[in-house]
């Protein structure tokens, strides 16, 4: 769009930081925005209690066109998030704006149009055999900004848990005090039925890492299970956790207990791994783990990419914790052998290997740690080796 052009039209509208640009459930005003300047927040149940962000508006792109098109009433409030320069587009203006500005008209019918294909992907996953673990929440799945871009529907197999394997009991939320029932697999019934390369243990009829992660479905306050209580909670922690979760507030359903769903298990990863930060200390050994987590339900669902991410934020959160914090013996080895397979996975050998020596040279490690990393070391070994000997 000519930018330049359209500052000269009669429609264009400046508003300042925090100003509110339109309300939630006001039916009498008809005008649509383009944003040109700045970024404009859209919000449920504005500065209440139960309030949400939904989106945010960036140059060049619109809302507010039911509004103008339909006739509806304003179903969110939108609000500056800094000083904002955008075109208003009312029943007044808009034969004369889209006459003189056609590419305007352009604009706008590609992004409804990109609106739609969204809409239509997400019916035509409905309609799979897929449909019995869907919960309304699963929708937004692939356009929730709680998840990466490239993140889809997938599906777990979840109800194929035998009840045996879990336990389930009410758990009282440490921030909002909400209980809630909650699922946790029972450890003594578990029995090995194989280990993969990367040395994930599966375990015959359940999957424990679809349960590790555990979410409040009334305040959103998530951490892995083990460390869901485990926190002392200060006044200042609890409004930087509610700050934080209140763009998801809303719009993220938790199902808990025996409704748990894969749209939850995901979900609750990536919210303990945003609240972490907020609740623990030294919080990076936790979002390793919940990432490397993550990896590997990419994995169980065929998404390379999203694996291949995960882990990535994995081994930066284990290099962040090797540089900064203070870890020895054990520890400190088994940080190395971690930091080395995650290298290992990502293709980067030279620094596997150089992990893993570290891993296996510590003398006061595990020698079960150390056999591992050198059997790990030596595939590494071979695959430079055969690297080297492939250079022209």
């Amino acid at each position: 769009m000519d930018i330049s052009a359209i500052l000269k039209l009669s429609g264009i509208k400046k508003f300042l930081k925090n100003q509110v640009i339109t309300k939630e459930g006001d039916g009498s005003s008809d005008g649509m925005y383009i944003v040109l300047q700045g970024t404009v927040g859209t919000f449920k149940n504005y500065q209440k209690m139960n309030e949400a962000q939904l989106s945010t508006v960036t140059p060049g792109n619109f809302f507010g066109e039911m509004s103008l098109f339909l006739g509806k009433g304003r179903a969110a409030t939108a609000v500056a998030l800094s000083e904002v320069i955008a075109l208003e587009i009312n029943r007044a203006n808009v034969l004369d704006i889209f006459s003189k500005q056609p590419e305007i008209t352009y604009t706008l019918m590609q992004g409804l149009c990109r609106r739609i294909d969204e809409l239509d992907t997400s019916n035509q996953f409905l309609h799979t055999e897929a449909r019995k673990d869907i919960s309304p929440a699963m929708l937004i799945s692939a356009g929730s900004p709680l998840f990466p871009e490239a993140h889809g529907n997938y599906i777990l197999p979840i109800d194929n848990t035998p009840s045996d394997f879990l336990f389930e009991d009410t758990v009282k939320c440490p921030i909002c005090g909400h209980k809630f029932s909650n699922l946790t697999v029972l450890v003594s019934k578990l029995e090995q039925e194989s280990k993969d390369d990367d040395h994930r243990i599966r375990y015959k009829g359940v999957e424990p890492l679809y349960y590790e992660a555990v979410s409040c479905p009334n305040c959103l306050y998530s951490a892995m299970v083990d460390l869901f209580k485990d926190i002392e909670v200060t006044k200042r922690m609890a409004e930087s956790l509610r700050e934080t979760m209140a763009p998801y507030l809303g719009n993220v359903e938790i199902r808990t207990g025996r409704e748990r769903d894969t749209f939850t298990v995901f979900a609750s990863y990536y919210l303990a791994i945003l609240g972490a930060p907020q609740c623990f200390y030294e919080h990076q050994r936790i979002t390793a783990r919940l990432w490397r987590n993550l990896g590997r339900i990419y994995d169980d669902c065929s998404e390379e990419r999203l694996m291949e991410y995960a882990l990535q934020k994995s081994v930066d959160e284990y290099l962040y914790s090797y540089s900064h914090f203070d870890i020895e013996g054990k520890n400190m080895q088994q940080l190395c052998f971690v930091i080395g397979e995650l290298k290992y996975q990502l293709g980067d050998l030279l620094k596997a290997r150089e992990f893993l020596y570290a891993a296996m040279v510590n003398r006061d490690g595990n020698p079960v740690t150390k056999r591992l990393a050198e059997d790990r070391l030596e595939t590494v070994k071979a695959l430079l080796k055969e690297a080297e000997g492939q250079k022209p």
